[in-house]
């Protein structure tokens, strides 16, 4: 049986995703299609890998087997397949798409709007705390899917009302109840994203939402712009995972090295694979061990591509539960505190980076945090703070007390 998913992107009719039932899916761009591409593992033209449709679209739903059941029970899809959860819940995911089952385009968004008041906001915080698989709720229906492994919903800010997303009304912000192990998470990653913008890293607003007694971390979406009506629309984002046209179930192993390789091939100017380096640093200096393939985007804009604002940055390490091994090995050192300018000069060789660039880079990023060590970590309880503040130390002083120069000798460890 052959299913079809329509696509728009950022408003555009940009042609259908075709599962013909033989296992492999493509997808076949309209001949009016904008020209910028739904992913950079599907081009416009020339070869397309065999499975990089199927994994795109894979790749914008959540990763565990359990919240795609729910999410089937939920919206009464006729599978957990990717094709059928995202026929109904395709209206808003990550970037710029909307997918539908049919060629008919959305309501209007005057029709689409439901309100999300503070009581059903705050019983899905705390459907989350109880069971971290339930996404989505019948009595308030969004039709909205994203990605990873945390629980998490959306939300549409629409004149400072908050209402629940689908096709026709984009969500503007992410909602993530932290899991109950995790103490003061949700603080922990908002003073993250703040440290990275103080110290000259693009990142996105971010905050603590208390509503009716329920406490989450809340972010806007980097990938929306609002509009004179005070609607969104829509920006096309991809995570790295999904340009390197690669499973979700392989996001630790996706290293460093054939990111920047992918940057530079469709940067030439080095900014995007820069940006990567700059934030790979910031997430290593603060203790996020975490940050895999699908913890960075790109932008896919029509003069190019740039990369996405920093987010999820999670100082996982402040959690002793952590593994704080990194999820990308940097030039061959697999923990942060171990982490040298020679690793990172290995890593920027390697990839066809400018070394020289990479090292300054790498050193004003690890110098910056380590200055701020002391007023970065404040809204944390007393015994975090301190705890950051020697994890930063711990995690900064082989790079911020190495003899400024040129690249030095590299490590003797050869994987990258």
């Amino acid at each position: 049986m052959t299913k079809v998913l329509h696509a728009w992107l950022e408003g555009r009719y940009v042609g259908e995703f075709v599962d013909a039932g033989s296992g492999r899916v493509t997808l076949r761009y309209d001949s009016d299609a904008p020209d910028t591409p739904v992913s950079l593992s599907i081009p416009r033209h020339g070869t397309v890998p065999e499975h990089a449709a199927s994994r795109f679209l894979d790749n914008l739903l959540p990763d565990r087997p359990e919240a795609r059941e729910w999410m089937r029970r939920i919206t009464d899809a006729r599978s957990t397949s990717t094709f059928d959860l995202l026929a109904e819940v395709g209206g808003d995911v990550a970037g710029g798409l909307v997918l539908l089952p049919t060629e008919d385009l959305p309501e209007s968004a005057a029709t689409a709007l439901l309100v999300a008041d503070d009581d059903a906001i705050a019983f899905r915080i705390s459907s989350l705390h109880q069971d971290p698989d339930r996404w989505w709720e019948r009595a308030d229906p969004a039709r909205f899917s994203l990605a990873g492994s945390q629980p998490k919903f959306a939300l549409a800010d629409v004149g400072g009302t908050w209402f629940w997303s689908n096709a026709s009304v984009p969500s503007t912000h992410i909602v993530k109840p932290a899991a109950s192990t995790n103490r003061g998470a949700e603080r922990a990653e908002v003073a993250a994203e703040r440290l990275a913008a103080d110290i000259g890293l693009v990142a996105p607003r971010a905050d603590v939402l208390d509503v009716a007694g329920e406490r989450a971390y809340i972010v806007e979406r980097f990938d929306r712009a609002t509009q004179p009506n005070g609607l969104a629309t829509r920006i096309h984002v991809e995570d790295l995972t999904q340009a390197l046209g690669q499973a979700g179930a392989s996001k630790y192993a996706i290293g460093a090295k054939p990111i920047i390789e992918l940057l530079l091939r469709h940067d030439p100017t080095g900014e995007a694979a820069h940006t990567f380096l700059r934030q790979a640093a910031f997430n290593a200096a603060i203790g996020n061990a975490d940050a895999h393939a699908k913890n960075y985007s790109v932008l896919l804009r029509p003069t190019g591509i740039r990369l996405s604002p920093l987010y999820d940055a999670l100082p996982t390490r402040l959690w002793p539960a952590y593994d704080d091994t990194l999820a990308m090995r940097i030039g061959g050192a697999e923990h942060p505190n171990e982490l040298t300018l020679d690793h990172w000069s290995k890593l920027a060789r390697r990839s066809g980076l400018d070394v020289d660039r990479a090292r300054t880079e790498v050193r004003e990023v690890y110098e910056a945090v380590a200055d701020r060590v002391d007023t970065a970590w404040t809204e944390l309880d007393d015994d975090q703070a301190e705890r950051m503040r020697a994890l930063v130390a711990e995690q900064t002083r082989k790079i911020t007390s190495a003899v400024v120069g040129p690249a030095g000798i590299e490590p003797t460890t050869s994987t990258v």
